[in-house]
């Protein structure tokens, strides 16, 4: 850890167009000792490196004149500056901007809105990573294939986890809290169809006294039968009210529609998600008119979506590309609720942050497939939990024969006495960056490799496991000694 004396010797350029934002930033960076540089475009920035070059560079994505992606790639192009590490600072989570960033040669990417510490985390595990490529890779670069499309990335930015962990631990965040959601999810559907089983049965029994009631002519039961019919009428509005508060509250948009296609509620969730208030979708078909407004398919998602209203679909739950009022595409699910009198209680699953969260982790595992280095989870105490292709290659063994088993099946024995010690250090959230080792093949033989650890951490910043990153360094031995052995041949001439 730098001390506060330590981190003050070093420049932090901040480029960012939103003076709050870079205040922000400036104030968290500050408190923490490192001196502070401000820019507020692109090409105000390089003239700054040009004056004064910072250690790191801190920049915004969307920016006027030029944006970060330029940004990032003009400082990488630069003989002179390819070495300062540069981080994205960005709301945009989609893997298409994953891609441009891996594609301009970020170093590390932090995506908003974040935490003090998240920030302080990201600069010091991009600052102890090495800061040149290997010279034996410079210009080498990476094929990756995603959404019908081929991306080259320089090679050199998946010798470091840096920017994987960083879009990782977004996405285990965003799969926490959307497996809590959803969980929540289905207790309050248990529990609404419980209270509305109530309320049904309350509102039956009402009717029933009201029937019976018009038949009876005696003075003294009909006063009695009016005090019931009043402990009725009292039951059903208490009901009620816990009903509509319940929905009211509920953290799901909720939605009733009477047989006729009649929306009679929506709560303030639905209004909140969606944009429309039940003056704007009086009934089913004005809101199908609005919702599916945009969709190609329109006629066939409108037939599905009323199927499973009705609940004659095949029991799959679909989902669907619902327009909102601000013209934004949700995706969504339904669970339908049929009571007896041909209403219809729905609640609506919004499986945006979902679904692009499945996309960022399929982008992550074709980075992790594709690199060129042997990428390794492991739980903290040394179980292999993710082999990538790579570690098929290097070490021999395919994926399926060394999950659940531990990492010491690839350490020759007299190294294994090192690992506690290794494994402590990470979980004590150190990364052990680029130190040369051996490790032990399938067949028996030995392969040199240089090896990263550092720590996996779930979304309250908890160390939950470890990556191993380690690349084949026989090719660059050879690559030295021939460098070596022309330096002095040019030498003696």
């Amino acid at each position: 850890m730098k001390t506060h004396n330590e981190k003050s010797g070093l420049n932090i350029l901040i480029v960012e167009d939103s003076r709050t934002q870079a205040e922000y930033l400036q104030h968290i960076l500050e408190n923490e000792g490192y001196r502070v540089i401000v820019a507020v475009n692109g090409s105000q920035a390089l003239e700054k490196i040009h004056i004064e070059r910072p250690t790191i560079v801190l920049t915004d994505i969307l920016m006027p004149e030029m944006d970060g992606y330029e940004l990032c790639r003009t400082i990488k192009q630069n003989e002179n500056f390819a070495d300062i590490p540069v981080i994205l600072v960005t709301q945009l989570f989609d893997p298409a901007d994953l891609i441009k960033g891996l594609e301009a040669g970020a170093n590390n990417i932090i995506i908003k809105p974040f935490e003090p510490k998240h920030v302080i985390s990201r600069i010091t595990s991009t600052l102890q990573s090495p800061a040149f490529p290997d010279s034996d890779n410079t210009g080498s670069t990476l094929e990756i294939s995603f959404d019908g499309k081929t991306h080259n990335i320089p090679a050199s930015q998946l010798r470091t986890p840096a920017i994987l962990l960083s879009t990782y631990d977004h996405a285990l965040r965003k799969n926490t809290e959307l497996q809590e959601a959803n969980e929540h999810l289905v207790a309050v559907n248990e529990d609404l169809q419980q209270r509305l089983d109530i309320l049904q049965k309350t509102y039956e029994k009402l009717l029933s006294s009201f029937n019976t009631n018009d038949n009876v002519t005696d003075s003294l039961s009909v006063g009695s039968d009016n005090t019931e019919q009043q402990d009725h009428a009292q039951k059903n509005r208490e009901s009620e009210e816990r009903f509509r508060m319940m929905t009211e509250l509920a953290p799901y948009p909720i939605s009733l529609i009477d047989c006729s296609g009649n929306y009679r509620f929506l709560n303030k969730k639905f209004e909140q998600l969606f944009g429309y208030t039940i003056q704007d979708i009086p009934t089913d078909k004005d809101w199908i008119s609005k919702a599916f407004c945009d969709s190609t398919e329109s006629t066939n998602i409108t037939r599905t979506w009323k199927q499973d209203m009705k609940g004659s679909g095949t029991g799959v739950t679909h989902k669907f590309p619902v327009t909102c009022k601000n013209g934004t595409v949700r995706q969504i699910s339904i669970h339908p609720i049929s009571l007896t009198r041909g209403e219809q209680f729905v609640v609506y699953e919004d499986l945006t942050d979902k679904t692009e969260s499945d996309r960022l982790r399929s982008i992550l595992a074709s980075i992790v497939n594709s690199s060129n280095d042997a990428i390794i989870g492991k739980t903290l105490d040394g179980t292999i939990i993710s082999w990538n292709r790579a570690a098929e290659r290097y070490y021999g063994y395919l994926a399926e024969e060394v999950i659940g088993k531990s990492v010491e099946i690839i350490i020759p024995p007299e190294l294994r006495i090192h690992i506690p010690l290794f494994l402590q250090r990470v979980r004590n959230g150190e990364i052990i960056d680029r130190f040369d080792t051996i490790r032990l093949r399938k067949d028996g033989s030995t392969i040199e490799v240089c090896v990263t650890l550092s720590p996996i951490k779930d979304e309250d910043d908890h160390i939950v496991g470890i990556s191993t990153i380690a690349q084949n360094i026989a090719e660059r031995k050879k690559y030295e000694v021939s460098r070596m052995f022309n330096q002095q041949v040019l030498h003696r001439r």
